[in-house]
């Protein structure tokens, strides 16, 4: 009798101790209950170890030799275990069959017919193979192998064979040390763009040192060809290169080396899609403002077309051929609320991508608060808190010429009086404010005082609600008179704001360079709203960029309210943050690979923000404001970089040698995945086989049925072969293609309906088979056979003449599992012992 599971044997020790239990209690329980219990206590531990019952069987009973002839063993194993098999046989005195396995089983190894593949070690096979021989008459099984499987699952193989009653011999071959050289991986991204810059890492592993020649090619060019001194253990070989043309790009690597064994072990493939180059918008109030970072971007393989606001389309549909879309400080007043929304979308909706950078015109100051812009972006526009605000004085300079009439209704001087009027009202009591009238001439409707309360506010409000309309129009002599009058205003955050909708009569620009200049020096800003298409648009963006403010176009009378109002927020809550500093990375991130943070040249200011819950914070500033946010929105991503691209805060940028890959890689992250589509190709391994899976979306959203759809494989060796898929399910088309060798495969996918064309590609590596990589652990094989002999009752034998005696003697036998037996036994005496212990037996025969 064998124990298949004798560990449990140890639960026996609970006999004595449960009679030192009964003892201690003075035999609170009678002497047969307690033997009763004793009994079935040790029942059922014998149970759980498993007995097995050998059973002597004829000498007749088939004896099944399945001898392992896979590649693992080396010519030497594979004839030791042919002539163990043939000893084994002869010393047999009943029938023998002998079968060959590798990846299948065979008759014989030699035979061109009857050869197993050696490429595998399918022990499980091989093991099936022999019970169906076997089968009712009953026999035994030896298995000569190394244990080393890489198919199937031996040990739920073997414990069919013990439900049969059927044990397993097993002899455990041991293959001597031997040199050997193999490439593992070749680690690199799975995704890439033309033009776009990657590494790949080829990593070789050794059992002992080595000279070798490592060779890395792209197709048929080569990459890298290294002469190298291979160390034991893991060695990694990195290269850096550019992305080609759009497809499949296949990557093989090969090592030449001396001492060496194995040679298919000595290549390693992969696969990278490579997309055509991103097409992105950027979208830029001045065109010059973006041509440097236009330019850029084409040489780091960005292909940018530059737009003005206004000439961003406010539909889905026409920005579909764009994969991202990048604001170069745009206020949210240049976009419609349709083209905001269609933004929004591009990203929620249509998984695109979405980068904000900042400047005197976009996020906070550029009136993102409460717009589908802020619900986009991985900032809110609220700025942090700060310990202390400065005191703000505001002056408003307002044009009361008689275009801005009529002094009556919903007109342009009256809008422009009520939003005096709300911007004293954003402002705290201890603030300034001074409001300056002009025409061809200048007035001071309120010369500058504290905000106060009370009397105070309502006297300003009365005197700018009484202010009368005027003539002509002198834009210059109004900042000669209103500037330096701030200037020599206290505190440190003095802002101007001009309202005008008339062409002034002085347009000599250096003229007005020279006067904000000045201004400048003394920190003061200015920012400029255009009422109406009358105003002279380039006159007062102008003069808003040299304010280092922002410039608004008010279109209709009732936009100057809201315009002024932004105005004296932003300078109340003082949002810009200048002066150099260097940002923080608080973590690695995809968005900046490649790039430490002392690499990144310092930065002149930036505009605070605060980060939304669900985003991650990628720079800092010194003060903890996002300077690089991130988060996925939707199906799209989103990126807010919060200071510029060009001066004032990024003044030195262009000039970094980086500058172009550095936009390249932030805007590369918020595009979509180059594998993502209405048609989605991909390749899954099965057995001997791969299937090739196409999932088609048709653009209702549903799935895309009865298209006709083919895929062109191309193989290592650079010929193709083309099938059809055929529907397998709703939008999903399928074939099985046996792949003839190792290597990388590139899929391209063509599916027709309706004379629609679409196309989608997808790649694949054969690996060579896990037979050729030496075991991680040599001992593991020695290990699963002892299970295997130990599931189903056998002996692990030792070779020899002990193995000759101890097969042959007994002329096979088989096993018959006692554990059942043992707990129905367990089960009948349990309800007794409860009998006897109550007296139930005692009361019944009195």
């Amino acid at each position: 009798m064998v124990f298949r599971n004798p560990e449990f044997l140890a639960l026996l020790a609970l006999l004595p101790l449960m009679v030192a239990v009964w003892l201690r209690r003075r035999g609170r329980v009678s002497l047969p209950a307690l033997g009763l219990r004793l009994l079935t206590v040790g029942l059922l531990a014998l149970a759980v170890a498993n007995p097995v019952l050998s059973i002597s069987a004829p000498s007749q009973a088939l004896l099944v030799l399945a001898v392992d002839q896979s590649d693992s063993l080396g010519p030497e194993g594979q004839a030791a275990l042919r002539a163990d098999a043939e000893r084994l046989a002869h010393s047999h005195s009943g029938p023998a069959q002998v079968i060959f396995f590798g990846a299948d089983a065979a008759a014989a190894p030699d035979s061109a017919q009857g050869r197993p593949r050696t490429d595998q070690t399918d022990i499980a096979g091989a093991l099936r193979t022999a019970r169906g021989m076997i089968g009712p008459g009953g026999g035994r099984v030896v298995l000569l192998s190394d244990g080393a499987q890489t198919r199937g699952d031996a040990l739920a193989e073997a414990q069919a064979l013990a439900a049969a009653g059927i044990p397993v011999d097993t002899l455990a071959y041991q293959p001597p040390e031997r040199p050997e050289v193999w490439v593992t991986a070749i680690e690199g991204p799975q995704t890439l763009r033309e033009g776009e810059e990657f590494t790949v890492t080829v990593v070789v592993r050794t059992t002992g040192p080595a000279e070798a020649r490592v060779d890395l090619l792209a197709g048929d060019r080569a990459l890298l060809s290294q002469q190298v001194a291979l160390a034991a253990g893991e060695n990694r070989f990195t290269h850096t290169n550019t992305a080609g043309r759009a497809g499949v790009l296949s990557l093989r690597a090969v090592v030449t080396a001396a001492p060496d064994t194995l040679e298919r072990n000595n290549g390693a493939a992969a696969t990278v899609l490579v997309a055509p180059a991103p097409r992105v918008l950027l979208v830029a109030e001045q065109s010059r403002s973006a041509a440097t970072l236009r330019s850029a971007l084409r040489d780091a393989g960005v292909l940018a077309e530059l737009l003005e606001p206004q000439a961003v389309p406010p539909q889905l549909s026409a920005l579909a051929p764009y994969e991202a879309v990048v604001l170069v400080d745009v206020p949210a007043g240049a976009f419609s609320l349709d083209q905001m929304a269609a933004l929004r979308e591009f990203v929620r909706s249509e998984g695109r991508g979405l980068l904000a950078t900042g400047g005197r015109s976009s996020f906070t100051l550029g009136a993102y608060k409460d717009t589908p812009l802020e619900e986009a972006l991985p900032v809110t526009m609220t700025p942090p808190p700060r310990p202390e605000r400065s005191e703000v004085t505001l002056l408003l300079i307002m044009d009361q010429s008689a275009s801005m009439g009529p002094d009556t209704g919903s007109s342009k001087f009256n809008m422009a009086k009520e939003a005096a009027i709300l911007a004293t009202e954003s402002l705290r009591e201890e603030d300034r404010v001074g409001v300056l009238a002009f025409d061809v001439g200048q007035e001071w409707v309120v010369d500058f005082q504290r905000v106060g309360t009370g009397l105070g506010m309502a006297e300003i409000q009365s005197r700018i609600g009484s202010l009368p309309m005027g003539g002509g129009t002198d834009i210059y002599g109004a900042l000669e008179v209103g500037l330096p009058a701030l200037a020599a205003q206290p505190g440190r955050v003095r802002h101007a704001v001009l309202l005008t909708d008339g062409r002034s009569f002085t347009d000599e620009r250096d003229l007005y360079r020279s006067l904000i200049e000045q201004a400048r020096a003394r920190d003061i800003t200015l920012s400029a709203i255009a009422i109406g298409s009358d105003a002279d648009t380039n006159l007062l963006s102008e003069l808003a960029q040299l304010g280092a403010g922002r410039y608004h176009f008010a279109e209709s009378p009732e936009d100057i309210p809201r315009l002024t109002l932004l105005e004296s927020e932003i300078a109340r809550t003082e949002p810009q943050v200048e002066g150099a500093f260097r940002a923080e990375q608080t973590q690695p991130h995809p968005a900046l690979r490649g790039y430490a943070p002392n690499e990144i040249p310092q930065l002149g200011g930036y505009v605070a923000t605060t980060l939304k819950p669900e985003a991650e914070l990628v720079l800092q500033s010194p003060e903890g404001d996002p300077v690089l946010a991130t988060w996925q929105y939707g199906l799209g991503r989103a990126v807010a970089w919060t200071p510029g691209v060009e001066a004032p805060w990024a003044a030195d940028w262009s000039g970094w040698p980086e500058y172009g890959r550095f936009w390249a890689s932030l805007i590369r992250y918020t595009l979509p995945e180059p594998d993502s589509g209405p048609l989605q190709v991909r390749v899954v391994s099965s057995g001997d086989t791969v299937t090739v899976v196409a999932d088609a979306v048709a653009p209702s959203g549903g799935p895309m049925d009865l298209a006709d759809t083919t895929a062109t494989i191309t193989l290592p060796d650079g010929t193709a072969r083309q099938v059809a898929l055929r529907q397998t399910a709703p939008g999903r088309y399928t074939q099985d293609v046996a792949l003839p060798e190792d290597g990388p495969y590139a899929v391209d996918v063509r599916q027709v309906k309706d004379r629609q064309e679409r196309t989608a590609s997808a790649g694949y590596v054969q690996r060579y088979p896990a037979e050729y990589a030496p075991p991680a652990d040599p001992s593991a094989g020695a290990a699963l056979l002892a299970e295997i002999s130990t599931a189903t009752g056998g002996t692990a034998l030792q070779g020899g003449g002990a193995l000759a005696g101890t097969v042959g003697g007994g002329g096979g036998a088989g096993g018959r599992s006692l554990w059942p037996w043992l707990l129905l036994t367990a089960a009948l005496l349990w309800p007794l012992e409860i009998a006897v212990r109550r007296g139930w037996l005692r009361r019944r025969y009195r």
